[in-house]
């Protein structure tokens, strides 16, 4: 399984933007990202080029931080890509709590990263459909 790092937030102007910095000044590369908010606090879920040293920069930073294992796939970046994985997950009744994805252009591949409620049950279903499971150094390459 993949990690990413989890950082939570006060809603405030310029939050972001700090954590930001922090990874800038260390040369961490953030490789995706996404954020939820609330009107009072954001959590923001990321992948960096190597997320050891961005956990303790930005616990060194004073931010509120976990990591937490997802599951990561590689697919063709067409139409309908998602749409096969999805009913993959959906004959093995297993649930999504989020998703978020990247491609790096339109003609690549494309990462789709997972939270499951059972991340170990998605991953064998995802394997026995010959769908590649990535760990995060995959997803770095």
């Amino acid at each position: 399984m993949a990690q990413q790092i989890s950082v939570f937030i006060e809603n405030t102007r310029g939050r972001l933007r700090e954590i930001t910095k922090l990874l800038k000044d260390a040369r961490i590369d953030i490789k995706a990202i996404t954020i939820a908010d609330t009107p009072d606090f954001g959590v923001v879920r990321m992948i960096t080029d190597n997320n050891q040293i961005a956990l303790k920069i930005l616990k060194d930073g004073g931010f509120t931080t976990r990591t937490t294992d997802v599951v990561a796939v590689r697919i063709e970046n067409k139409p309908g890509s998602l749409f096969n994985v999805l009913s993959i997950l959906e004959k093995q009744n297993i649930d999504i709590e989020y998703l978020y994805s990247y491609a790096a252009s339109p003609h690549e591949q494309a990462i789709l990263v997972f939270r499951f409620d059972n991340n170990e049950s998605a991953q064998k279903a995802l394997s026995d459909a010959h769908i590649p499971v990535l760990s995060t150094e995959e997803l770095l390459k």
